[in-house]
This record gives C-alpha cells, structure tokens and sequence, in this order.
C-alpha cells in the first residue's frame, strides 16, 4: 500500500514544486549574498545577452507575469542596474555601467548555484531533467 507521501511524490506537480523550493532557497541564498534577488540577476543576464529586451519579451523568457517583471525592473532601477526607455508603445531595458558590473556577481551566483545541485543529481540527470521539464511545460505556456 502506497503511503500519502508516496502518492505526492509520484505527482509531477508536488515534485517539481518541491524541487523549485529547494532550488529557491539555495538561489536566494547565493544571489542575496551579491545583494541581488535571483529575478534580478537573471533580468541583468537576460538584459546583457539581448540589450534593449522589451519588458514583453523578458517576462516570456523568464516565466513571469508583466507586472513581476515590471515591479522588479522599478526596484532595479532606483538601485541604478537598468534603465527603461519607451519606443512607440513598448519599453526596452538597457542595463548601466553599474548593471553590467553587477551582471557578472549574477552570472557567478548562477554558476554557484549549479555546482550545488549539479553534483548531488549529476550532470547527465541535470540535462535530462532540464529537457524533460521544458518539454512538459511548452504546451502548457500556450
């Protein structure tokens, strides 16, 4: 007989919801120590890799509702890493001399933040997992 954990564990919800909680912790943990939210450094990553991103199109690249990306970006801005400029009816995120420096702390966190799980799930699983989840989450972004 299958216990109540059992059961949650065989759901892909509960176990990518428990995964990503735990990935969580562990990226505040490493993103906060460069002071940057892990949204943060994935919008200065994001904003270095595709200067003049618009907020749109950020938000479909990292998951996340408009006003997330937008709330964000406001706070990002009064610390000085981005700037916002509006062309016709879209705005474009451009990162700052202090943004760019600050791109660097989030791309190490990032780095950090795989060689912690990285060698507890291995490399191979990572990639397969990594593909596994894209793959079932595509239809449902539609």
């Amino acid at each position: 007989m299958k216990t109540l954990q059992d059961q949650f564990h065989a759901c892909l919800y509960f176990s990518s919801s428990a995964l990503a909680r735990v990935l969580d912790r562990s990226a505040k943990e490493l993103f906060g120590a460069v002071e940057l939210s892990p949204t943060q450094g994935y919008i200065l990553m994001a904003a270095r890799k595709a200067s003049g991103i618009t907020v749109g199109d950020l938000a479909h690249v990292l998951v996340l509702d408009q006003s997330t990306v937008t709330k964000t970006l406001e706070k990002m801005e009064l610390k000085g890493l981005v700037q916002r400029e509006v062309f016709g009816r879209s705005v474009r995120i451009f990162l700052t001399q202090a943004g760019e420096r600050r791109e660097a702390d989030a791309k190490a966190a990032w780095k950090k933040l795989r060689t912690t799980y990285e060698p507890l799930v291995g490399q191979a699983d990572v990639v397969a997992l990594t593909e596994a989840l894209e793959k079932a989450k595509r239809p449902l972004l539609v």
